[in-house]
């Protein structure tokens, strides 16, 4: 490993060190987590949506929603729920994505917003984990 590669890494771990830990959401909001091995997360966004199809205020693909801030685990996005309520569901359609690099298998993901308030989503993972042990147990960055 060189001396550049090695410094940004432990420049990535000291700066998610002094990131906030993880609290629940808001009230009436959801929360979405994104962890990235490389620890790089300029320009990835979230592209969301309500069923059927109908894109957020102010979010379309070139433009996606920028994460609202850092934890010890990565990014996140806070998204008011009322945004998902439709009739009875409360489905949350996302995509994490920069430019044209899709995370989770470049499929379209969805969470229930009213039974899961917050989600964990690793990189290279297609999975949709419920808690921060869940995805940390689950998934090792390879060296």
């Amino acid at each position: 490993m060189s001396l550049r590669s090695s410094l940004l890494k432990a420049i990535a771990v000291i700066a998610l060190a002094n990131s906030p830990a993880i609290a629940a959401p808001p009230d009436g909001k959801i929360e979405i987590n994104y962890h990235r091995c490389d620890g790089k997360y300029e320009k990835w966004g979230v592209h969301l949506w309500k069923s059927p199809n109908m894109p957020l205020p102010d979010i379309e693909w070139p433009n996606p929603m920028m994460p609202t801030g850092t934890n010890d685990f990565g990014v996140y996005w806070h998204v008011d729920l009322e945004e998902f309520n439709t009739g009875s569901k409360s489905q949350v359609n996302y995509i994490i994505h920069k430019g044209d690099i899709k995370e989770q298998g470049a499929k379209d993901m969805a969470f229930d917003g009213r039974a899961h308030k917050a989600i964990w989503v690793v990189t290279g993972d297609r999975t949709i984990y419920f808690s921060k042990e869940e995805a940390l147990k689950e998934h090792t960055c390879k060296k």
